[in-house]
């Protein structure tokens, strides 16, 4: 049993142990998610409450960590995002949309720009083609560690992180292309 087994079994048992453990681990990668989210836009006061209230959400929902799901860290992540935009989503003053305004706060105009923007990206990430895709969806879409790539795909760990650098250059060169015929 590896380490990411223990500690997911621990918070599944409530053990204490295992809350602070993942607290002690995550903390770093945690911030930064709800930094990139919310730190342009709230106080630093307000990002450590939306990390801690990631660690009380992870431990009020420990029961339902499943390993087939994923692992603790993208679990973990999923909670941040979804944290930070509540948190986002609390600055909006109630009751206060105007008719271009949809529900998530976006106008439909923007949210149809972002929808296309993510297709295409995905699209573009599509195209890198197998197992460059896996990899890159794997470790930036999922938030897994390249260790547990290596161990689901049989690449060994350099290679995975030559193909991530690779794919991130292809796709910058790519989108500056787009940008600039545009």
């Amino acid at each position: 049993m590896n380490d990411e087994e223990r500690l997911l079994n621990g918070l599944k048992k409530r053990r204490r142990g295992s809350l602070e453990k993942a607290i002690d681990i995550y903390t770093p990668y945690v911030s930064v998610i709800i930094y990139n989210i919310i730190g342009g836009v709230m106080t630093k006061e307000d990002v450590e409450e939306a990390v801690a209230d990631v660690f009380v959400s992870l431990w009020q929902n420990a029961g339902t960590l499943r390993s087939e799901k994923g692992s603790v860290r993208a679990y973990i992540a999923a909670i941040a995002k979804n944290c930070a935009r509540k948190k986002l989503r609390s600055l909006r003053p109630s009751g206060e949309l105007d008719e271009n305004t949809a529900d998530g706060g976006e106008t439909p105009e923007t949210a149809a720009e972002l929808a296309e923007e993510q297709r295409l990206l995905l699209e573009l990430i599509k195209d890198l083609g197998e197992p460059d895709s896996e990899i890159f969806l794997r470790h930036y879409w999922y938030g897994e560690r390249v260790s547990a790539i290596s161990s689901a795909t049989g690449i060994c760990k350099s290679t995975i992180t030559t193909k991530l650098q690779r794919g991130r250059k292809k796709l910058k060169e790519i989108l500056i292309q787009r940008e600039v015929r545009q």
